[in-house]
Parts: structure tokens; sequence; C-alpha cells
């Protein structure tokens, strides 16, 4: 390690479209309020949203930093709808109905990401793509087609497969699978990755997208203090300190001044840096373990079609190296118009003691492994070289199950949570607000995996 070496500056794309910085508005007065939402990225404004739209309840987001700036504007902005564990694990820990419904439910959250933005009236450009996974191994397959048997069974649309005719472990695919996959040529399987490694000889293809998430919170944002300004308050630059829970609400120290709420919803991705005292119960215990996600990308003058990519790297299903993801999509700032790809893969933990700080600049070191292991799988489309326009990170929050929380603490339900990215948190964290939503308008809502435990 070159202890020399100068720093890397952290710099995001997505906070490059955001428009300029806005006048602080923190928290000034006291406030008595139905609903307070710690947290205001794509969680938080997600559920601020849906509890306005289905309630009638006043609402309270508050942000330690500036809105979207945390996680929201710090990831790989890809919309998935899978879990960071397979199906058929997700099957054996929950059951076949609750996690085939959990499934079925992520898969139709995008049409709530396109009514929150349609009635905010964002102009956000979302771009819909077929996503590719690369396999190298026989396990791979067979844990990926062994899922697609569940949803089949559940009546859940499949996503496609192709195994190559060169692929080593061909005449062992079981022939359970055999309607479930196409043999190909292996040019295609390199032609439907975008990459010119001989490496993976298998692909599993599904809907996917790519956004701005930052955008969008910037833009639903200010539709909600538009539209709801006589029951919706915004406060920025607001350090929650402590939460206090009591039977039945929540004193809220922040920014110097009482919060008291029926209901306070944590959307905080694992920036958990504030006391919870539950003097009506049991001690609570926030068991999220955080992980920094390190991203970097480059710009293309050709304005390509959007694209999004990933790369399994360990042998079997489950092991401790992270896979490698690609997101290519066009990219507007002002008149200027390109490509950008971004691609990620190298994590950190963080120690429990420990300050993560969105923005901060990274050890040069980091990006080692990109230029190892990662870079080698990206194709430009044309024959340059990569040279990094961005480089960023960001805070995933992982939970034990890796499932995100979503709904009431066990122990106190003055106390709900929206949180838990666990790798894949866009589309799930709007799934997440309009669940919240449902259970604060007294539906009689389905026991789920997502429940907290």
């Amino acid at each position: 390690m070159d202890m020399g070496a100068p720093a890397v500056p952290c710099r995001s794309p997505w906070l490059d479209q955001l428009a300029a910085e806005s006048t602080p508005r923190p928290l000034r007065h006291d406030v008595d309020t139905d609903v307070a939402i710690i947290g205001a990225g794509i969680a938080g404004v997600a559920t601020a949203f849906f509890v306005l739209r289905n309630t009638a309840a006043r609402v309270l987001l508050i942000e330690g930093g500036r809105a979207a700036r945390g996680a929201t504007g710090h990831n790989a902005g890809q919309l998935a709808s899978y879990f960071e564990r397979p199906l058929c694990d997700l099957v054996e820990a929950y059951g076949f109905e609750q996690a085939m419904a959990a499934q079925g439910d992520l898969d139709a959250s995008v049409e709530l990401l396109q009514m929150m933005v349609r009635e905010s009236r964002a102009d956000v450009r979302i771009d819909y793509t077929t996503g590719h996974m690369g396999m190298f191994t026989l396990n791979h397959l067979e844990v990926h087609l062994s899922n697609q048997l569940l949803r089949q069974a559940a009546g859940l649309e499949l996503e496609s497969c192709v195994v190559s005719e060169e692929a080593p472990f061909l005449a062992d695919i079981p022939d359970q699978y055999s309607s479930l996959y196409a043999v190909v040529p292996h040019g295609q399987v390199r032609e439907m990755l975008n990459t010119s490694s001989d490496s993976y000889y298998a692909v599993l293809s599904a809907k996917r997208a790519c956004a701005n998430s930052a955008h969008i919170v910037e833009q639903v944002l200010a539709s909600l203090l538009d539209r709801h300004n006589d029951r919706f308050e915004f406060a920025d630059h607001t350090k929650v300190t402590k939460v206090r829970l009591e039977a039945d609400h929540a004193d809220i120290h922040a920014g110097g001044h009482r919060v008291r709420a029926d209901r306070v919803v944590m959307c905080t991705n694992g920036f958990i840096d504030h006391i919870i005292e539950n003097v009506a119960g049991d001690d609570i215990v926030h068991n999220v373990e955080r992980t920094v996600g390190y991203m970097a990308g480059f710009l293309e003058d050709n304005v390509q079609p959007p694209g999004v990519y990933s790369f399994i790297r360990n042998a079997k299903i489950g092991g401790t190296t992270p896979y490698v993801y690609v997101t290519r999509r066009p990219f507007e700032i002002g008149a200027s118009r390109s490509t950008l790809t971004c691609f990620g893969g190298p994590e950190r933990g963080i120690e429990a003691a420990e300050q993560y700080v969105p923005g901060s600049s990274c050890a040069p070191e980091t990006y080692d492994e990109f230029d190892r292991d990662i870079r080698p799988l990206i194709q430009r489309s044309d024959d340059g070289p990569i040279t990094y326009a961005y480089r960023w990170h960001g805070v995933m929050a992982y939970t034990a199950t890796r499932v995100r929380m979503i709904g009431f603490e066990p122990r106190n339900p003055v106390l709900m949570y929206n949180l838990g990215c666990n790798g894949v948190g866009f589309l799930p964290s709007i799934y997440g607000g309009h669940r919240i939503a449902r259970m604060l308008a007294g539906e009689d809502v389905e026991p789920s995996i997502f429940d907290p435990v």
C-alpha cells in the first residue's frame, strides 16, 4: 500500500443530475404529528408519498442532511425485484405461500414506482430493459432453475435462461429442468452479457430497469410539499438524537426540538446513530449490518441503449465474494448527452462504532479490485481505454435474514420500519412505503416474510 498516494474524491453521477443546493430548512419548532418518518431517501419519500395518498394522517419527514444524499444518491441505480437469497432458500425458511407472495409483490412494485412518478408529475427518466446475469457452474444453473420451477408453480412470470453449447456441465443438467433453458452458441452468451470474457457459460434474463433514484426523490418531494402543504412538513439538516417510545406515542429529539408522533417510521438504511429507548417494553436492538459498496463509471460520447448485467463470482451460490453488477444507460446533464456505464462489486464492512460518511474520499487501493477483477468483464462500444469519470460508494444495510424489514416493531408497534437494503434496495423501498401506508390505513395486512422479528 502506498501511504503517500492521494485519496480518491467521491463523486456520484446521480447527484450531478440534481438541482443546485436549496436553502436548508431545519426544524425550527416543536411538532405534534400523526406519523414521523426518519430518513428522506427513496424509502422515506416513498413512505411519505403513500401515507399521504392513502390516509388522512399528518406527516413529518425528518432528514439529518439533505434529501437523497445518502445511499439513495450513492447507489448503482438498478431497479430489480430479486432477493439476495435464492427463492428456494426463502421457501425453506418461510414456506411456499409467504415466500412466493413476497416475490410477487416485488415483481409488481415497478407499478408502484410508475404510480408515484405519474401522480407527482415527475419527468424522471426510467429506462426499461432486459437484465442478464452470467453463470459459470452447474451449481449456479441448478439453483436458478429451481427458482424458476417455484415461480412456475406460483403462477409468476418466468425468467428465461440459455446455456452455451460449450458449457462443461451441459450433459450434467438434471432432466427436470429441460423445459426451462435453451442451448445456444457460446458467442451468444458473450453477446448477451456484453463481455469478451469466455468464463461464463449460461445467462439468466429478466425484466430490469435503471433510473436515478435521487432525482425521483427530489421531484416527488417537491410535489408532496406543494400538494399536501396542509398536513405535510419536511425538515432537513435536522439530526435525530433520540427516539423515546411510550405505549401510545413517540417523543423524538430532533435538531434541538421535540416531536410527538403517534407512529415513527425508520427509513434510515443503517444510518442508526441515535438512541431508541423503549420505556413501554423490552430493549430494542437493531440487528443491521452495514456494508459499503464501491462503484465506478465511465462515459462514452455515443448514446447507447440501456443495459443491465451481473456476473456471479463465487463457484457456489452463497459464497462471500460479491457479484459484479453493471448498468449502461443514456446520461444527460443539461444539454450534454452521453452514455454512462457504471459498475460495482467491491464491498467493505463497517464496524458498529464506525461512522459512515456519504461522499467521503476513498483510499486509492479500494479500486485495485476494479482494475484486476471487474474491468476485464466490461466492454466499451469502441476500442478506447476505460477512464473513470465517476467513483463513489454507498452504504448497504443487511438485516440478519437478508430480507427487508417492513412493518411494526414487535416490542412496541409505535415504531415501524421500512429499511434493510440487503444489496437490492430501490424497488423494495417503494414497496415498503406502500405496505406501511396500508398498515397505517388500518387494513388487515397479511403476514409476510417482511414482518420485523
